[in-house]
Parts: structure tokens; C-alpha cells; sequence
């Protein structure tokens, strides 16, 4: 490993630790969220959709188009399953998607 990986890793450790000590690690992940939402979902809801924010675990998702939010709230137990899965951590409860 490169000395510059060796220490992007030990900052990354750092960090870590300090958001698990300071009592602000849900935050933290349901943050990530709302950059990981691009990354898990294919490029037509992308799209066609903004995350907006996150508060207590449900994510709220403006979608510019009905019929897609249709779509995605029938898929909202499988959103909600991949968007944890990517995080690691059980950040999202739930999601209401907006026109």
C-alpha cells in the first residue's frame, strides 16, 4: 500500500472513530444517504428524482413524475433494503416519495 493510501486510510479510521464517539454516527450514516441515493439506483430514477433529505430514518425523495412514483413505491421495501445494504447500517426506515 502507497504511504498516500496508508494515510487516506488512517484519516478515514480517524474520522470514523471521532463520529462514533461524539454520538453522531446516525447522522453521520443518514447523511451518506443522500449520496449514496445516485450510486444504488439506475440512471432513470436518477433522473427523474432528488433526494432531498433524511430526518430519523425516513428519506424524502421529490419525483418529478407520477408514474414514476408509482413505480418507486412499489418498490419501497427494496429501496429501502439496497440503500442499507450499501451503508452498511439500518439508516433508512422508511421513504416517502413527493411530486
Amino acid at each position: 500500500m502507497s504511504r498516500m493510501k496508508a494515510n487516506e486510510q488512517l484519516l478515514k479510521d480517524l474520522l470514523q472513530q471521532f463520529v462514533n464517539k461524539s454520538g453522531r454516527k446516525q447522522i453521520y450514516d443518514e447523511r451518506r444517504v443522500l449520496t449514496l441515493w445516485p450510486e444504488v439506483m439506475e440512471a432513470n430514477i436518477v433522473q427523474n428524482t432528488q433526494c432531498k433529505d433524511i430526518k430519523k430514518g425516513v428519506l424524502m425523495v421529490k419525483v418529478f413524475n407520477a408514474a414514476l412514483r408509482f413505480e418507486l413505491m412499489a418498490r419501497k421495501s427494496e429501496i429501502i433494503r439496497q440503500l442499507n445494504d450499501n451503508l452498511g447500517v439500518d439508516a433508512v426506515k422508511d421513504v416517502m416519495f413527493v411530486l
